[in-house]
């Protein structure tokens, strides 16, 4: 059995909607909350203090060693940005279903011009020792597989209900720094992110597959330099669920709240960035999505990730998952996961990133490991215009289940253990 939220993105990935192809460009994903907690994806920079304001969202890029980060001056007025995501994605053995499934999550149709995702921030910063908010609305294959909203007795109930409202939180910002957010937020958890271009790749890692995608809560944060450390930050959560499902997250049903933790220390000379992550809770999962049975199941997510800088042009990062879960009358799960990546800009348009991933999952059973896949993705981008980002990649992806071919053949009735597929990609941001 997969992890609930494993499950529900191949099953997301089995959407039959139709794709709209939007036009491709460039953007980021929540870099424009004024909380440092929620990273946005691969961070190269500490966060932003409570009440300023970024700028609308690129793709990431490694900074010059030893410069200062450029911080824009505050503003506290009404603000929007968005993206439109598109892709068209080619399966070398062509399988006849249009879903391959597998390890992509997000860019799972083959063989169709496909709108990945379409989002609008509304946000306003909180001044010191005041109050700021934030909207982010999306429609697109990522709101529905986020929510749980695919073929199904689920679909149009429960968590799919707030598909299209993937944050909405208020924000009080104290004076000496610091704040706290109460509402919906994505999760601090794992190294990528919902939006494409706020990632190093296209297609987001297996290690991705393990952690939640959001929290309803309420969130509180420190300014930079907690305990007395240079660039080091600390951020809690007291969530409704640790994990999201189809049933539990903004809505009630988990018979304990989660409890989250986070510290991100961003070394000031520009070099480093390391986070940690560490979530506990009880959850009201899918009985079909760990390992069958049982009214809750207690979790404790571990998250680590690092990034380093090798020069002003070239960053190396990892991603490290670690995740326990003990279904109230069943064996227990011990799932890891991990990412390598490296990326190199190579122009001022033009840079390439190659990634490996992949998870191990054990069951506490006489039959002890069951699912051991693992890819490997090369990208190549070109910034065509400062809100207009291109992406060509291609994908490896493999998988050792014990004798299950888990990627669909040429026929519906053929299966395989590994699959190759290629990708263009487009993200248009305003």
């Amino acid at each position: 059995m997969r992890h609930p939220k494993t499950t529900a993105r191949a099953l997301g990935a089995a959407l039959t909607m139709l794709g709209a192809f939007a036009a491709p460009a460039a953007f980021a994903q929540d870099q424009t909350a004024p909380a440092p907690a929620n990273p946005p994806g691969p961070a190269t920079q500490p966060p932003p203090a409570p009440g300023t304001t970024q700028p609308a969202p690129t793709q990431p890029a490694p900074q010059t060693p030893g410069a200062a980060p450029a911080t824009p001056p505050p503003n506290y007025n009404f603000q929007y940005n968005g993206l439109v995501d598109g892709y068209y994605l080619f399966n070398f053995v062509n399988p006849k279903d249009t879903v391959i499934g597998g390890g992509h999550i997000y860019d799972a149709r083959n063989n169709s011009p496909t709108l990945e995702l379409a989002e609008l921030n509304l946000f306003q910063n909180a001044r010191p020792a005041g109050l700021g908010y934030k909207a982010t609305l999306q429609v697109g294959d990522v709101a529905d597989t986020n929510t749980f909203d695919f073929e199904g007795a689920n679909q149009g109930k429960g968590e799919s209900r707030y598909k299209d409202v993937a944050q909405l939180y208020g924000t009080y910002a104290f004076g000496g720094g610091g704040g706290v957010d109460l509402g919906k937020f994505f999760t601090p958890f794992g190294y990528e992110v919902t939006e494409s271009n706020g990632n190093y790749n296209y297609s987001r890692s297996l290690a991705y597959n393990l952690v939640p995608f959001y929290h309803f809560g309420l969130r509180a944060y420190t300014p930079s330099g907690v305990l007395g450390v240079r660039g080091l930050t600390a951020t809690g959560i007291i969530a409704r669920s640790l994990f999201n499902t189809a049933e539990s997250g903004v809505q009630g049903g988990s018979p304990q709240p989660g409890i989250i933790g986070q510290l991100n220390y961003a070394d000031p000379g520009g070099r480093l960035t390391l986070i940690e992550d560490l979530g506990f809770g009880k959850d009201k999962l899918n009985a079909s999505a760990v390992t069958g049975g049982g009214t809750g199941t207690k979790s404790t997510l571990s998250d680590t990730n690092f990034t380093y800088n090798l020069s002003s042009t070239v960053l190396a990062g990892l991603d490290y998952v670690y995740l326990y879960q003990q279904p109230d009358g069943n064996p227990h799960v011990t799932s890891t996961g991990y990412a390598v990546y490296f990326r190199q800009q190579f122009t001022p348009k033009q840079a390439y990133a190659l990634r490996v991933s992949g998870t191990h999952t054990d069951k506490n059973t006489d039959v002890t490991s069951y699912s051991r896949p693992y890819e490997f993705t090369a990208t190549y981008e070109y910034k065509a215009a400062a809100n207009f980002l291109t992406r060509a990649e291609y994908r490896h992806d493999n998988a050792d289940q014990q004798g299950v071919q888990p990627f669909l053949g040429s026929s519906l009735s053929s299966a395989r253990s590994n699959q190759d597929t290629i990708s263009v990609s487009g993200v248009f941001t305003f």
